[in-house]
């Protein structure tokens, strides 16, 4: 097994730069999708006819936070329309390839395999942002205890570097810099 010395600081600085462009690009990932998103809805609108089973993708709350979902429309009553989500693994079967809906039907179908690739690329990249935040709240959380730590290990130094040759001298198993550094129970 070999010993390395600990990473010098330009190291973990160019990690930090590099974390810092990868949550930057994350985040234009998903502006980029929605943008994305919102032209396939533009299409669909225009190329189906407003009649019950016709799809679009709409934004719902979920959790606090606006999320796409593919919807169809359900007509339910005069003058009363209904939005039933699709699963994304039904996309591309729920379209309609009826009469009306033929001539456009293989467009729509690729609209729908596009619409289904882009949402799971969303929520990937949403996945990767909020472990982003995750780390950046456990390291916030664990600042304290880190802190304490090191001035720990600061005094038992100061502690090693006074003492002489002299046996008295000698930190022993009272020492109040060891006592407080006592093993957890793991």
């Amino acid at each position: 097994m070999a010993f390395h010395p600990p990473p010098n600081l330009d190291e973990i600085l160019g990690l930090v730069a590099q974390t810092e462009a990868t949550g930057t690009t994350l985040a234009e990932l998903v502006i980029q999708i929605d943008i994305q998103l919102a032209k396939i809805d533009e299409a669909l609108g225009k190329l189906q006819p407003w009649k019950s089973g016709k799809l679009r993708i709409k934004w719902w709350k979920k959790r606090g936070k606006l999320v796409p979902f593919v919807v169809k429309w359900v007509y339910v009553r005069s003058g009363l329309w209904r939005a039933e989500r699709v699963n994304l693994e039904s996309l591309v079967l729920v379209v309609k390839t009826s009469h009306e809906w033929r001539a456009d039907s293989p467009v729509v179908k690729d609209l729908m395999r596009m619409t289904k690739k882009l949402l799971a690329l969303r929520t990937r990249a949403l996945e990767a942002i909020q472990h982003f935040k995750a780390t950046a709240a456990l390291s916030i959380s664990n600042q304290p205890q880190l802190e304490s730590m090191n001035a720990d290990l600061d005094d038992l130094l100061v502690a090693l570097e006074n003492r002489t040759e002299d046996p008295d001298s000698e930190p022993g198993p009272s020492s109040a810099v060891l006592l407080e550094m006592a093993p957890e129970d793991d």
